[in-house]
């Protein structure tokens, strides 16, 4: 066993290796908010998306795979929602948020993620079970859970874990869920807008 591991390790491409061919995450600027408060200058011609600062919002994902998804051009400014006073004085509320081109902002992230495949003309929604599928995802995982995509709903608001047969449910509803239909994906043999809504909590 031990020999086949190294065999693999020794074929396997190295991170560097593969770097160069990755495209660029995160659209064409990057802001961290906490490093530099200043207002930026808004692009005229593209989105701006709002997400958490380290990646951890399963929230902001979701906008984020509808972007890179669609291979959509847009800037990113990111939130440090940490605590309070880490904001800069230019935003407010909570992320995702999305600035328009036009200068309107929007939030609720699958609102978002039907925006952008409407403005950008998408495919994440081929049939009305898309919506179905993705609205799912309320009724399955448990509510009063801390959704965090770095322990997604494994623990209440009050820091106390969940009971593990509650974990269990959740696993196989979601599950069930995955194994109604033909294919790969939540809703079949395409990628769509009910992946979007589930993949961020199923890290």
């Amino acid at each position: 066993m031990r020999a086949a591991a190294n065999l693999l390790l020794a074929f396997a491409a190295q991170w560097q290796d593969l770097e160069h061919l990755m495209p660029p995450q995160g659209g064409d600027k990057v802001i961290d908010s906490a490093l530099d408060p200043a207002k930026p200058n808004y692009s005229k011609d593209k989105p701006t998306l709002y997400r958490e600062r380290h990646g951890w919002c399963p929230y902001s994902e979701r906008s984020w795979l509808a972007l890179e998804h669609l291979n959509v051009p847009y800037d990113t400014i990111r939130i440090d929602n940490t605590g309070p006073g880490r904001k800069p004085s230019y935003f407010s509320g909570q992320t995702p948020q999305m600035r328009w081109p036009e200068g309107n902002t929007q939030g609720e992230s699958m609102d978002l993620v039907l925006e952008v495949n409407e403005r950008f003309g998408g495919d994440l929604y081929p049939s009305a079970d898309v919506t179905a599928t993705a609205d799912k995802f309320r009724k399955i995982f448990p509510s009063k859970s801390r959704p965090s995509s770095r322990a997604a709903f494994l623990f209440g608001w009050s820091g106390e874990p969940l009971w593990k047969s509650e974990f269990e449910r959740v696993l196989s509803e979601t599950d069930e869920l995955l194994g109604s239909t033909d294919g790969p994906f939540f809703c079949g043999e395409s990628f769509t807008a009910a992946d979007i809504a589930w993949a961020p909590f199923l890290e």
